[in-house]
This record gives structure tokens, C-alpha cells and sequence, in this order.
């Protein structure tokens, strides 16, 4: 009868065991956003990206517009291990330059430090924002390396000093898709960024970022497309005259965060 009573003990306290650790395991969420006077397409690119998210069991937050209230937002990435932003990008930076979200308000960046929490330091991501890799609607031919890393840097920072990770921008129709995939899998940061922009575009820099207000350990990439100049030939007066145009050159992939950064040191870290 001891016997009898130690061995149901066991299964008691074993079943105990089981039930707290199954409840000390958090939840994985990822907030995905879809900002105002978005084109409509938008919603599907980023329906793909809650498909992959919950494909890996992430409880996903929508908020498309125009269903993306601040106040909803920022209550649902207290526990976010991503937070995803397509749409508009702005000039709301800290220092007038770019930063910020266009959701059913404008929200600057400074709003975004002031009244953005996150408890797991996630991975930041904008998918086709003006200025978010570097390149914005209406630039002229080439902005420059140095003008498409300040305006990457502006960008992620105020979302860094509120305890993000890591941050990632893309362009590329796909191309946010892809990041994850690899980083889901449990690929490095760097490692993802110098494959992606190596693929498909030049990486102009690959360097620390050096900004006293945030971590140390944080590097910045930044790459470009197209560029240099195009030989045309035209006719005049029946003689052939070659004349060189500037192309435009685009900056659409580039990361701020540690190149070592992987998915399990993100998912279930409280805020550091």
C-alpha cells in the first residue's frame, strides 16, 4: 500500500513539474503592421510574412490599416519578439531627419522613445519605408553612402533605444520573406545580411556604428543597386554621338545589430 501511495506520489508531483514548466514558456508574439494611405497590395505582402510567423508558432498581432491604433499597438509589442512596419516612411527623426511611423496618426520618433516598451528585445523590421534602407521616393540619382547611412541609422535608432535588438530593412518584393526564413532557422544577423545584399545588391558598408547612445556590439550595413554611368548613342545629322547618362542608384537592404544575434537570443529574453 506504501508502494501504491509513493508511486502515485511521483506521478503527482511529476505532473506538477510538467504544468509549471509548460506555463513558464511564454508565448512567442510578433506585431505586424500595415500603415495609413498604404497601397492596397501591401496587406498581402505582409499576410506572407504572418504566414511564415505562425508557421513557427507566433502568435501574430494584425494591425492593418485602418485598424492600427497607437494605444493597441504599443500595448501588443510589450511582449513582441518582432515588430514589422510596411508603409510610409517620414522625416519625424530625432533630429528632423528620418524616423517615425505614419499608422492612423503620425507617430514620431520621439514619441516612439517616449512611449514604446518592449519586454524581449525584438527584431525591428521595415518592408519597403522610404528612407528605411536609405532610399526615399523622390531622392535624386544618388543620395550617397553617407546620406543612406544616417538616414538607416535615424531610422532604427529610437526603436534600439528602447530595448530592440536588432534592426533589418528591405526593399525588394521577397525580400523581408527571406530574412526570416534564414532567421527563423537560427541563421546570425550578419550572416543573413552579408548573403541577402551580397545576392542582390553592392554592400557599400559593413562597419560598427559607433553611436555612444546605444550598445556597443551593434554594426551597420548598408548596400546599393545600379549606379555609374550608361553609354548612349543617338544619331544627329547622320553621324552617330555617344553621350554618358548618371544611372540612378538605389540603397534598399541594410541592418543595424549584433552580427551574432540569432533567433534564441531574442525569443524568451526579458528586457535588458
Amino acid at each position: 500500500m506504501k508502494a501504491i501511495t509513493f508511486f502515485i506520489c511521483c506521478i503527482f508531483i511529476s505532473l506538477i513539474g510538467i504544468s509549471q514548466s509548460t506555463q513558464s514558456k511564454p508565448q512567442k508574439e510578433a506585431v505586424l503592421i500595415v500603415g495609413d494611405r498604404a497601397p492596397a497590395e501591401n496587406k498581402a505582402r505582409m499576410e506572407e510574412l504572418a504566414v511564415i510567423l505562425e508557421a513557427h508558432k507566433y502568435k501574430v498581432h494584425r494591425f492593418y490599416s485602418p485598424n492600427n491604433k497607437w494605444v493597441d499597438i504599443k500595448r501588443a509589442a510589450l511582449n513582441a519578439s518582432f515588430f514589422i512596419y510596411n508603409g510610409h516612411g517620414t522625416t519625424l527623426g530625432l533630429n528632423d531627419g528620418f524616423g517615425g511611423l505614419v499608422i492612423n496618426e503620425f507617430i514620431s520618433a520621439q514619441r516612439i522613445v517616449d512611449e514604446l516598451k518592449f519586454n524581449r528585445n525584438p527584431v525591428v523590421i521595415f518592408q519597403s519605408a522610404c528612407g528605411a534602407a536609405g532610399t526615399s521616393e523622390g531622392d535624386p540619382l544618388d543620395i550617397g553612402v553617407k546620406e543612406a547611412a544616417l538616414r538607416v541609422a535615424e531610422t532604427a535608432k529610437p526603436f534600439l533605444m528602447v530595448g530592440a535588438s536588432a534592426y533589418y530593412a528591405d526593399n525588394y518584393y521577397g525580400g523581408v520573406n527571406t530574412f526570416l526564413q534564414h532567421f527563423l532557422a537560427g541563421e546570425a544577423l550578419g550572416a543573413i545580411y552579408q548573403e541577402i545584399a551580397s545576392s542582390w545588391t553592392n554592400i557599400e558598408v559593413n562597419r560598427a556604428l559607433n553611436d555612444s547612445a546605444l550598445d556597443s556590439d551593434l554594426f551597420l550595413g548598408v548596400s546599393s543597386s545600379g549606379g555609374g554611368k550608361k553609354e548612349i548613342i543617338t544619331q544627329v545629322n547622320g553621324k552617330q554621338v555617344k553621350k554618358y547618362e548618371q544611372q540612378e542608384k538605389k540603397y534598399s537592404i541594410a541592418f543595424i545589430g549584433p552580427n551574432a544575434l540569432t533567433v534564441n537570443d531574442i525569443v524568451f529574453v526579458a528586457g535588458r
